[in-house]
């Protein structure tokens, strides 16, 4: 859980009691210098399905993990990642870019974006100004037109290429 999340619940009187940190293949597929190899990502997610296990084991037994509640766990979330992409996430980006030439106007991205920013006009999809780099429509393309930081799509992540 993040600590979006868990302030948001603090706040509607929820008690967190405990907390995991587990990390996961990333999202972004345009940008090489961002990504993990195939078998690393692999590696990822197995670690994560045990020590998921072992969390739940020790839930069970009244005593749940408490990864992420402290100060330190704060200090490396904020200069690991939250600072890094402060200014890309601050507002809304308008950078998500789609290759009118490949987009087959198939209509998947439009379906998948959170904030309904994609929509397709004359049988392309046209991106707005409201992405929040989530991904899901890099990830999905049938036909790969879609980018955001990159030039090009290097691998479109989805778990089912992990397992």
């Amino acid at each position: 859980m993040t600590q979006c999340s868990t302030r948001l619940l603090k706040r509607y009187g929820a008690v967190i009691t405990g907390g995991l940190h587990v990390k996961m293949p990333d999202s972004i597929g345009d940008e090489r210098a961002l990504k993990r190899p195939l078998e690393k990502n692999r590696e990822l997610v197995v670690n994560a399905g045990s020590k998921i296990k072992k969390a739940a084991a020790a839930l069970k037994c009244g005593e749940p993990p408490r990864e992420g509640l402290g100060v330190l766990w704060h200090l490396a979330g904020l200069f690991g990642q939250r600072l890094y992409f402060f200014y890309k996430t601050k507002k809304y980006t308008d950078k998500l870019k789609i290759d009118a030439g490949r987009c087959i106007g198939c209509g998947m991205c439009a379906n998948l974006c959170p904030m309904e920013n994609i929509q397709v006009k004359d049988k392309t999809a046209v991106p707005g100004k409201r992405c929040t780099m989530c991904y899901r429509c890099i990830n999905q393309c049938p036909v790969q037109a879609i980018t955001l930081l990159g030039k090009r799509v290097v691998e479109q992540c989805d778990i089912k290429n992990y397992l």
